[in-house]
């Protein structure tokens, strides 16, 4: 099934997806917000024999993971019109821009004075981080139906910031920092201020980061590793807080004596390492189990797949629920859930997912010199989502297939 495309013209730096908003960041310090609810509202009312494939496309990615409609969904009268909407809408060319949008598409100036390396949005606050260190402003609504700018930007750390990664359930951000390490902060709501200190909770370098439930795995071109997390409870409290066991290297993770000219990354229970000719895939479990099956470990080899390279190096990589992402200099390559593989071939200048979301995790945001390019994957929601090798589990939590079966 192949993926769903929507172009929106215009030069811009970075995406973000967020409670019914687009929001664009131009190179020129604008910050372009669109009503991403109505754009959709006006797709489906305009091709309204495929309204459901467009709402499932692009605003409801969260409907078809519910367990009651995937059991609905698997009764094949539903199941192959659903299917063939699908199909109309990948074949359509979707493409749109700033005049065409003009009753929902507002622009002010960002909060920021400097070009993000990357962003964040949490909790209705808008994260960046550069070289000038870790900022955040909030998220203004939209009183009477216009965009604010009130905008009070807040610098929460001075150490250059490459990526910045939210938790998902632990209400806390890491963020890469390069050479000054991996670092850690609490989220302070209900409080005056936004963040906690900033923590070192490894002192290794990273370029970038992700989440694996409450540890947070850190990588750089050619070294991976991941800041292990405990549970304790706080003294004189019902409360857990999250404490830092160890930093595990990527040779314990993949059970490993040597990394040489390996590339390393991953998110929540998929782990991955590219070598020359293929990638090694470990399935990570939060907690270990006291068992002597095979896969009540904390680590467990469940994938070893042929790979070739499309370019020896690579940029950046990401994990999603649809799959994992790899960017490399002339394109950017998508290893899906079902087991196939999706290029998008031209440079990009930036590109993102949002695998925290809710509505919008079947989403990549690739942005070109000229140009962003939303592309919808709609095949993952008819994928067994305990067994697959490629993208996180949705719907599940950690445990799998891979807990208590040996891989074949």
């Amino acid at each position: 099934m192949r993926s769903v495309k929507l172009t929106i013209a215009g030069s811009y730096w970075d995406s973000q997806i967020y409670s019914g908003e687009l929001l664009l960041f131009d190179n020129d310090g604008g910050l372009h917000r669109i009503d991403w609810s109505s754009f959709v509202d006006q797709i489906a009312f305009k091709n309204d024999d495929i309204q459901t494939a467009v709402r499932v496309a692009f605003s409801d990615s969260d409907l078809f993971y519910n367990p009651k409609v995937v059991k609905i969904l698997r009764d094949p009268d539903l199941e192959a019109p659903i299917k063939a909407q699908l199909s109309k809408l990948s074949s359509l060319e979707l493409h749109e821009s700033k005049e065409s949008w003009e009753k929902i598409w507002t622009t002010e100036s960002t909060p920021f004075n400097f070009l993000p390396t990357d962003t964040e949005i949490y909790y209705n606050n808008i994260f960046a981080g550069g070289n000038e260190g870790l900022y955040s402003a909030p998220r203004q609504g939209r009183p009477s139906g216009r965009f604010t700018s009130t905008f009070k930007p807040k610098r929460h750390h001075d150490a250059t910031v490459l990526q910045v990664k939210a938790s998902d359930s632990y209400t806390a951000i890491a963020t890469a920092s390069g050479g000054d390490g991996l670092f850690d902060f609490s989220l302070l709501k209900g409080s005056g201020e936004t963040l906690s200190k900033a923590r070192k909770i490894a002192e290794r370098p990273c370029n970038a980061c992700d989440w694996a439930f409450q540890s947070v795995l850190g990588w750089s071109a050619n070294s991976a590793f991941m800041a292990s997390f405990r549970e304790e409870k706080e003294p004189n409290s019902k409360k857990t807080i999250r404490v830092v066991d160890r930093v595990i290297d990527q040779s314990e993770i993949f059970q490993s004596s040597s990394d040489k000219d390996s590339f390393t990354w991953g998110a929540r229970e998929k782990l991955y390492k590219l070598t020359d000719g293929h990638i090694e895939i470990q399935h990570y479990r939060a907690n270990e189990k006291k068992s002597k099956k095979k896969y009540s470990k904390k680590f467990n080899a469940i994938g070893l797949l042929d790979f070739k390279n499309p370019s020896p190096v690579v940029i950046a990589s990401g994990t999603a629920s649809f799959g994992t992402v790899l960017e490399f200099c002339d394109r950017i390559l998508v290893l899906r859930s079902d087991g196939s593989e999706e290029e998008f071939l031209e440079e990009p200048v930036h590109w993102r997912i949002f695998p925290r979301s809710e509505h919008y995790s079947n989403q990549l945001h690739i942005i070109y010199e000229d140009r962003l390019v939303v592309i919808s994957f709609v095949h993952d929601y008819f994928v067994d989502q305990s067994s697959k090798l490629f993208g996180f589990s949705k719907g599940k939590n950690e445990y799998s297939e891979f807990d208590s079966e040996p891989y074949v």
